[in-house]
């Protein structure tokens, strides 16, 4: 005795009960958005943690452009992460996920010295100022000399 089902309307499928079994069909890919998000993440906060210093900054932003000078002026050539604005929220949520970073940062740049957020521009500059900026790059392996 053969038996079938009706035919639906709407991508809808008919099946037979006949004796022969449907081939099986590979699963389905993940989904594009997670396994997009998983690289980012692991991405950022991977850079972070392997480089002794990282700027990560919004694309055109003078700030960013004034911390990069003035760590190449030391001498250093740091990892530059730049971010579009659009993207900027999402990446200081990222950041913030970082062992040890208290929250932050909270705004762009943001700039790590040994894997550990030192802060914005004006950390920067204050350690600068303070004599203490070379010594944490060196401590870092940023700056040999």
């Amino acid at each position: 005795m053969h038996r079938t089902t009706s035919h639906r309307s709407g991508g809808g499928s008919s099946r037979s009960t006949n004796r022969k079994s449907p081939s099986p069909s590979p699963p389905p890919p993940p989904p594009r958005d997670q396994s997009k998000k998983n690289v980012r993440k692991t991405g950022i906060l991977k850079v972070v943690a392997e480089n002794p210093l990282v700027i990560v900054a919004v694309r055109g932003c003078f700030m960013c452009v004034t911390v990069n000078g003035l760590v190449q002026r030391l001498g250093v050539n740091p990892k530059i992460v730049e971010v579009e604005e659009v993207k900027k929220i999402a990446i200081l949520v990222k950041l913030s996920q970082i062992e040890g970073s208290d929250g932050g940062p909270w705004e762009l740049p943001a700039v790590y010295v040994g894997g550990k957020l030192l802060g914005g521009v004006d950390k920067v500059m204050e350690a600068h100022v303070k004599g203490e900026f070379v010594p944490m790059l060196r401590a870092a392996g940023a700056l040999w000399l």
